[in-house]
């Protein structure tokens, strides 16, 4: 489960921006007429103002699915917006130009509970595109099962920051569950992976002087 809510948005977000036509074929037979129509319009716009689109289709797609009532489905998709919209200007306050899959991963994590702030700090960590996608989808995942923000942000820019590759960030969710499973409070869990972490790029930043490499032999 924990694997599927950070992979799964990933692989969605393969997929180009797209026109109104490419959103109305996506949406028919799905939803009904007034809410293809509304994410149409919403979807245009968006990708005028440089969002990714799918997430829009997605909302509206899986509320089509569970039969929910159109104004609510509606509803929702008009707060994927208001979500992308916020998630974009963190990004840009955070010196990150803009990208629809940074901004869809950050729209996720605001999503799960995070804030835009939170979303900036991750930003300024000067993590590549590709790195703070990763990131932004794991610190959601991290709040969606307990993490405290400024414990999941810390763990992230912390990892962020040391270069940890794509695939041990994405192990980050299951390793702080396993704890928790164990009793660990959510916190607790995320904080002994942050001091590990910078523990690591202390010991990389001696190596790197010279005059103190004596101190690690």
């Amino acid at each position: 489960m924990i694997i599927a809510l950070v992979t799964l948005p990933l692989s969605l977000l393969g997929m180009q921006q797209q026109g109104g036509a490419g959103i109305a074929a996506r949406l028919a037979g799905r939803v009904s007429p007034e809410v293809a129509a509304l994410v149409v319009e919403l979807g245009t716009a968006a990708s005028a103002r440089g969002l990714p689109v799918d997430p829009l289709i997605q909302k509206a797609i899986e509320g089509g699915a569970k039969g929910v009532p159109s104004e609510r489905v509606a509803a929702a998709v008009r707060l994927v917006v208001l979500e992308l919209d916020t998630a974009a200007l963190a990004l840009r306050e955070g010196g990150v130009v803009s990208d629809t899959l940074v901004i869809a991963a950050g729209e996720f994590a605001i999503t799960a509970g995070l804030s835009g702030n939170d979303i900036t700090a991750l930003a300024r960590t000067g993590a590549s595109p590709s790195a703070l996608t990763v990131g932004l989808r794991v610190a959601g995942t991290l709040a969606a099962i307990g993490v405290p923000s400024a414990e999941d942000i810390g763990l992230i820019s912390s990892k962020l920051r040391s270069g940890e590759p794509a695939a041990d960030l994405l192990s980050l969710p299951a390793v702080i569950q396993s704890e928790v499973a164990r009793g660990t409070p959510p916190a607790q869990a995320a904080a002994g992976r942050r001091r590990g972490t910078r523990n690591l790029l202390r010991t990389r930043r001696l190596r790197r002087t010279p005059r103190l490499r004596h101190i690690l032999r």
